[in-house]
């Protein structure tokens, strides 16, 4: 008998199919008739994800039918592998040539190429640059911030004189003014006309990026980055149309750029949904079907969600960005260095953010399995979701005569407004976690920088979602440095109760995040707690009782204190607030309470202190 006509063993065969409503009636025994709608999460998107999903979810979605290869794309055009290219990121700032010499240090060390960044594209040094790297063989991209400078007919010149084939080069020049400020100069079309035409030559060489990341780093949802990154490739086609460039050039020159966050699943979901898109898009201009395949997605992970305090958690942040990046299919990879928020990146970090790709590869062999997302019952339903919503907006755009009309019209930025400040606010009531910033400190951390120096820095990110939470931690190192000091925030626990417990750990965790020595002390009356608090020397007292009378009387009895010092009550006062604040309370704390506000008040009080 051959291998052929071998029965098929049908794997786990012992274990019987369990329908949609079998799971539902087991999971409310195991949850204790819990209503599962409790457990749904309700996300930025306007996603409601379910506790689990089922066959049932997948059933109608023809996607699931694809194969990778094939249109509309959704699972990538990658047959043979999933293979991505390692590229590292440099900043280029002043002499050149240090900054080639690092790439082609990095291109021997494990990085497949290198992506420049020139605020000063003039001054770059690419007779040098040809001279050090194969530009035929490594890929190589630069992003001009501000201004082309005629470097794109200066690199083309350069290749020419140095008998270099722009037919084989690879990499992309990424200038997007579109999505940086919304509209483009007559300049800008020209220059952007201009580098199309160069670019023709080039193949493998990407003249049009289109930066999805100018929406990620300021908080935007998935389907905003998706709408808005399409309907900015969308106004750049128009606009490159109506200067004379065919449709089809300027479809198979698109590179899009996007950042990838630690929301691992919706991250993978994303660029699954934003090829679909795309293929859409492509259709809808007639154009051949096989331009939705030249699409390139170049990404890099977030900077939104990098941190400054316990920098070493971003190492983990980063590996899981990449890890979405490239299950998703990206075509190549930036890992941000960890220290990048504070510091010029040093060798030592670099490393570790190359080595993160190379470790996917090599050792967990994600370039082995096309499309690993595949099948999954909640990925194909969530890539499903996603693509529906970011189809709505790209819409809603184009009715407000799209991506420069809604722009200008402040309703993309708007948008994206109301978003970050939804995650900002859950970051600071703690529903978002932000490891070592807003939860879980590292209490032994030493900062060994000038704190005040780097908020006041150019450099300092302050669009990032730890940076509210920072600029606090940072008012405290300060006030440690001038004191030769912490402030001290004591957690007063009086009398027996399981919330109060709650409480006080919530207060306790929150000061300790804000850079705070703190302490949890335990006592069975309030006359024993005033009684002994008068003296301590404290910035802040918390105090967390369920007793209504502890909670009355704690006030009045400390507000003579001789240090002053700001006095919260660890529960929500609700309809008795005024009765709180006239029996001495400054603030409350609690669960799902302002983190900021209550910080702000704190050092607005530190730092009248120490002006006396």
């Amino acid at each position: 008998m051959t291998d052929e006509n071998k029965p098929t063993q049908k794997l786990f065969s012992e274990f019987t199919p369990a329908t949609a409503s079998e799971w539902e009636e087991r999971a409310r025994k195991d949850l204790r008739d819990t209503p599962l709608e409790q457990l749904t999460w309700h996300t930025y998107e306007g996603i409601d994800i379910k506790p689990y999903y089922t066959k049932e979810d997948i059933q109608q979605l023809a996607t699931t039918q694809q194969k990778p290869g094939n249109y509309p794309f959704l699972r990538g055009t990658k047959t043979d592998a999933n293979t991505w290219l390692n590229i590292q990121e440099i900043n280029v700032s002043g002499d050149s040539i240090t900054a080639i010499d690092k790439a082609a240090d990095a291109l021997s060390r494990g990085a497949d190429g290198i992506h420049f960044i020139l605020p000063q594209p003039e001054l770059f040094d690419i007779v040098y640059l040809l001279s050090k790297i194969d530009l035929n063989k490594h890929v190589v991209g630069f992003t001009l911030p501000n201004k082309l400078d005629h470097f794109p007919n200066r690199l083309y010149s350069k290749l020419h004189a140095n008998h270099v084939s722009p037919q084989n080069l690879r990499g992309f020049i990424k200038y997007d003014p579109m999505t940086a400020k919304g509209e483009l100069s007559r300049e800008e079309n020209k220059a952007i006309v201009d580098v199309l035409e160069l670019t023709r030559i080039s193949p493998e060489f990407y003249g049009i990026t289109i930066s999805g990341t100018n929406f990620s780093s300021i908080g935007a949802s998935a389907t905003q980055e998706i709408a808005y990154t399409l309907s900015a490739a969308v106004a750049y086609v128009h606009r490159l149309a109506n200067a004379g460039q065919s449709v089809e050039d300027v479809l198979s020159n698109v590179q899009f750029h996007m950042a990838s966050g630690t929301n691992y699943f919706f991250e993978i979901a994303k660029l699954r949904a934003l090829r679909l898109l795309w293929a859409a898009i492509v259709e809808a201009y007639i154009a051949p079907p096989a331009l939705a395949a030249k699409l390139r997605i170049h990404s890099s992970t977030s900077s939104w969600y990098q941190t400054t305090l316990d920098p070493y958690v971003n190492m983990l942040r980063v590996t899981t960005e990449a890890m979405s990046a490239v299950i998703a299919g990206a075509d190549s990879l930036t890992v941000s260095p960890f220290d990048s928020t504070f510091k010029a990146s040093d060798e030592f970090s670099e490393r570790i953010a190359r080595n993160v790709s190379i470790i996917l590869k090599e050792e967990a062999y994600l370039d082995k399995a096309i499309d690993p997302a595949a099948g999954s019952y909640y990925l194909e339903s969530l890539t499903d979701q996603l693509a529906t919503k970011a189809w709505e907006l790209f819409k809603e755009v184009e009715t407000k005569g799209g991506f420069e009309q809604a722009y200008e019209s402040g309703f993309i930025l708007g948008s994206i407004t109301e978003v970050s400040r939804r995650k900002f606010r859950d970051i600071a009531n703690g529903r978002m976690v932000l490891v070592g910033t807003n939860k879980y400190p590292n209490p032994k951390e030493k900062i060994d920088f000038d704190p005040e120096e780097l908020i006041q820095s150019e450099a300092f990110d302050t669009t990032r979602a730890a940076y509210p939470t920072e600029v606090m931690r940072m008012a405290t190192e300060l006030h440690l440095r001038k004191r030769q000091r912490r402030p001290k925030a004591i957690v007063a626990v009086i009398g027996e109760n399981e919330k109060r417990h709650v409480n006080a750990t919530f207060a306790q965790e929150l000061f300790s995040c804000a850079g705070f020595e703190t302490q949890l002390q335990h006592y069975s009356s309030v006359e024993e707690a005033s009684d002994k608090l008068q003296s301590t020397a404290a910035e802040v007292l918390v105090v967390a009782s369920s007793e209504s009378a502890y909670v009355r009387e704690f006030g009045p009895r400390i507000r003579n204190h001789h240090a002053k010092p700001t006095i919260i009550l660890a529960d929500n006062p609700e309809h008795m607030k005024d009765e709180m604040v006239a029996n001495g309370y400054d603030e409350f704390i609690f669960e799902d309470c302002d983190m900021k506000s209550i910080l702000d008040l704190v050092h607005r009080k530190l730092h009248g202190n120490n002006g006396q």
